[in-house]
């Protein structure tokens, strides 16, 4: 016994090509017999994930959405990593620069730096000292201010990097700011330092994984310092947390993770509903208002 269906809608794969007028008079002259399809795997009978049945449909949407869920959080990440920040300082100073802070840049990123270059009245306004720690000229009151922890080995590179961006604010509070090159430079830096310091571990698997947080947190400064126009860094709250809650980025990456877990898991089910076994076509006679007809 066979099921044919008496519903006339057509899918997709039922839709026959155009014909030529020779082919179709060959048809007429000779018609074929129809055949019922033939089922090649475990979702074809049951019309999972075939194009035009209720599976496939379901498959392609779910598809969709997940895929445009992933291109909208991406969107808005980009869109708020990329968006420049209130009170972010133009590139070209229409002023001259400060003399007194570009000596102390190039003091704060060289190998021998001598303290006694930083400017007289930069102890009144920062409030501190700088001091000369392992090779580098340090803010000692400075730290890695991250929303992850980072490796022990990054804190003296971190207090380095603080006394630039204090001396960048020096800079721009006497009306004299540095151009662009000054945070990049303090920024790169940061960079060849945290990157050095990962080399004084001695496990091989260690130093990759050091490497690797030397990496994000390059990208994760150098991202802010492109939103700030690589002018005078502004205070934003974005990456610190308050009280005892997180910080609105450490929120926004758990957002994303959220998201990029959920359509994983709309994936993993679709495809375990779509492999499960064939459904006999002749129990689905009567959900299909079909009739049983002899082969």
């Amino acid at each position: 016994m066979r099921a044919f269906p008496i519903s006339r809608r057509n899918s997709p794969r039922s839709t026959p090509a155009p014909q030529s007028s020779t082919d179709a008079s060959r048809t007429r002259a000779n018609p074929r017999p129809s055949t019922p399809p033939v089922e090649t795997g475990p979702g074809r009978a049951s019309g999972i994930g075939e194009p035009g049945t209720g599976g496939g449909a379901i498959l392609a949407g779910l598809r969709r959405y997940s895929a445009l869920a992933g291109a909208a959080t991406v969107a808005c990440t980009v869109g708020v990593a990329f968006a420049p920040a209130a009170g972010a300082a133009i590139s070209a100073p229409a002023v001259p620069e400060s003399s007194a802070a570009t000596v102390g840049i190039l003091e704060s990123i060289a190998a021998q730096p001598d303290p006694a270059a930083i400017p007289g009245d930069f102890v009144a306004s920062a409030g501190y000292h700088p001091v000369v720690e392992a090779g580098m000229l340090i803010d000692p009151q400075g730290d890695c201010s991250s929303p992850v922890a980072l490796p022990p080995e990054f804190d003296l590179a971190c207090k380095s990097h603080d006394l630039g961006y204090d001396l960048l604010r020096y800079a721009a509070a006497h009306g004299q700011p540095l151009g662009p090159w000054a945070r990049q430079s303090v920024d790169a830096a940061l960079e060849q330092r945290m990157h050095a310091a990962c080399e004084s571990r001695d496990n091989a698997v260690s130093r990759a994984q050091c490497q690797v947080m030397a990496s994000i947190a390059a990208t994760a400064v150098d991202l802010n310092s492109i939103r700030q126009d690589y002018g005078s860094p502004v205070y934003e709250p974005f990456f610190e947390h308050t009280g005892s809650g997180p910080s609105p980025a450490c929120l926004a990456l758990a957002g994303i993770g959220l998201a990029a877990g959920i359509g994983t898991a709309t994936i993993v089910l679709v495809r375990r509903r779509a492999g499960r076994p064939p459904i006999d076509p002749a129990a689905r006679v009567g959900e299909f208002g079909g009739v049983a007809v002899a082969s």
